[in-house]
């Protein structure tokens, strides 16, 4: 075993990353979907052979928010944690906490060039935050060589210099049940549904102390394993194959106890089987020997007592259209897309498990449910808002229109507080737009409107924020982004009904000015402004157009 993890590390930064040259010599993992106030845990994989060196220095600066409660360094066959000091570091004026190792002590590395330092974290009452780091390998001459990288999501205006974001998500009752596989459990899922060009199967997991097969991929005709998803004792998801034809392309660190997205691509049209975790293609295989996808069955299991694996929302959906559909439904219980259709969805109620069982439709042995807290959210209803003389007509749809029980209508005019206008019960149709009008009372009035959803379970979540500016000139129609979310660029596209000088800005949450996208005078007319995210990190942006009259700001989501 100790042999095969080397391996992998060693596949991690020269196979799966490309790290062949000078210019990358470490690779660094972190979750994208933190609990609040949840540990967790990131992973950086580096060489003592960037170049040859003696002693390793890394040093970690997190925010204020966010606490490091230990390090380990992982090599083949040993987990030793590693003290760290405080050290006022001049060029960045800012204490760090650092790690010196040796890298000549046969008793950590046992002439092993690939290592990993995993740091376990603790957010204190944050909803975001961030770990800058920096690193360097000391040749015994005294010379420096420092960890470097072409990451475009770390890196900083200093080449050195790395920045890891964490955004925390607040845990909603929709996500109501998930399922423990506890020791000598199983769930089986059969692939029995007709489907002419590809099938996804997705699905969330999350694991403790898992150092096993996570699930295969049984042939039930001939009774034949033909893959294998397994976790490695370096917390690395692992794909393999019966018959020796798989592509690695990637791997993936996955921190315990935080939720994972996987789903498995069954290409029909192109005889091919793909795997994905955290929207990264881990490995790919072309089918070669038959294999027919409908015979197919997941078989998720569990067959050691000190582990625990726990899974949350399994869907099989028939996709007409490109993956991006898949990640951009993920957090969702609701799957909104025009061409692919959902063959079936288990969100774990004792009812539905029953119900399938009943049916055929699944299978599974000693499982039990539990309380989920993975990162499923409710969706915000769309809302759009004209100027219709003396009145404002509103209207809005989507959403979560099956667990909505009721829409409020607030209005906020200038500074003051959002207060309820109207009320209006859901009747949990997806077709349903819903309308009213509001009084327009003062011409030069600054009015905001949104949407209130409150859903069965008492939570709540609110539409964009639209905003009528001031004057009796309605000067620009703002647009929606497209698409929604995105990965990694999209387009703001507004009308000006008059020649005017505009302003388009991106902010982030926090409100912190990104980028300009436009500065200056335009004609009346429909513009389009492209937005590249690369380099930024996943969550919610603001996007905002300001003229002399008005200023309107719209939310949009940034999913790598």
């Amino acid at each position: 075993m100790f042999k095969q993890l080397n391996i992998i590390l060693c596949f991690l930064l020269f196979s799966a990353f490309g790290l062949t040259s000078a210019q990358d010599n470490f690779k660094v993992f972190y979750p994208e979907f933190i609990p609040a106030g949840a540990n967790f845990d990131i992973s950086i994989i580096t060489s003592s052979q960037f170049p040859e060196t003696d002693t390793f220095l890394l040093y970690l600066h997190p925010d204020f928010t966010l606490s490091i409660n230990k390090i380990e360094l992982w090599t083949s066959g040993k987990k030793i944690q590693i003290p760290f000091r405080n050290e006022f570091v001049e060029e960045y004026s800012k204490q760090f906490q650092t790690i010196k190792l040796d890298l000549a002590d046969t008793t950590l590395f046992n002439d092993e060039a690939i290592f990993q330092i995993v740091i376990s974290l603790k957010p204190n009452q944050a909803t975001t935050n961030a770990l800058k780091f920096f690193g360097k390998h000391i040749v015994m001459e005294g010379n420096e060589k420092y960890l470097t990288s072409s990451n475009p999501k770390i890196i900083t205006d200093n080449p050195y210099l790395f920045n890891l974001s964490f955004n925390y998500y607040e845990i909603f009752p929709i996500a109501e049940n998930a399922i423990l596989l506890e020791q000598d459990s199983y769930l089986n899922v059969p692939l029995i549904y007709n489907f002419e060009k590809e099938l996804i199967a997705e699905f969330w997991f999350k694991t403790k102390n898992f150092k096993s097969t996570l699930l295969k991929i049984i042939n039930w005709e001939t009774n034949r394993v033909e893959y294998f998803v397994s976790i490695s004792d370096n917390q690395m998801i692992v794909i393999n194959s019966g018959d020796n034809n798989l592509h690695p392309i990637k791997a993936q660190f996955l921190s315990q106890n935080i939720w994972h997205h996987s789903y498995i691509s069954l290409d029909k049209l192109n005889s091919e089987i793909s795997f994905y975790c955290n929207e990264e293609e881990l490995a790919r295989l072309k089918i070669k020997n038959n294999i027919e996808f409908d015979n197919l069955v997941l078989h998720f299991q569990n067959d050691d007592p000190d582990c625990e694996i726990e899974l949350e929302q399994i869907r099989l959906v028939n996709l007409e259209g490109t993956s991006a559909s898949i990640n951009k439904n993920r957090n969702y219980a609701e799957f909104a897309d025009d061409s692919s259709q959902v063959v079936l969805q288990i969100n774990f109620s004792e009812s539905e498990l029953n119900s399938l069982l009943n049916a055929k439709t699944v299978s599974y042995q000693n499982i039990r449910l539990v309380k989920s807290d993975a990162p499923i959210f409710p969706r915000a209803p769309d809302i759009n808002v004209r100027l219709m003389n003396n009145f404002y007509e509103i209207d809005w749809k989507g959403g979560s229109y099956k667990d909505a029980k009721y829409y409020v209508v607030e209005k906020a005019i200038g500074n003051s507080a959002f207060i309820e206008i109207a009320k209006s019960a859901a009747d949990n149709s997806e077709a349903k737009v819903y309308s009213l009008l509001s009084e327009r009372t003062d011409q030069s009035e600054i009015v905001y409107f949104r949407i209130k959803q409150v859903n069965k379970d008492k939570s709540e979540v609110y539409s964009d924020v639209i905003k009528f500016g001031i004057g009796n000139i309605e000067d620009v129609i703002i647009s929606q982004n497209f698409p929604n979310p995105f990965n990694p660029a999209t387009s703001i596209e507004f009308e000006l009904l008059i020649d005017s000088d505009v302003e388009v800005k991106i902010y982030n949450l926090a409100g912190k000015e990104i980028t300009v996208l436009h500065s200056g005078f335009l004609n009346s007319g429909i513009h389009k402004f492209k937005f590249d995210a690369t380099g930024y990190p996943s969550g919610i942006y603001l996007y905002q157009i300001i003229t002399p009259h008005s200023s309107q700001t719209r939310k949009m989501i940034l999913a790598k």
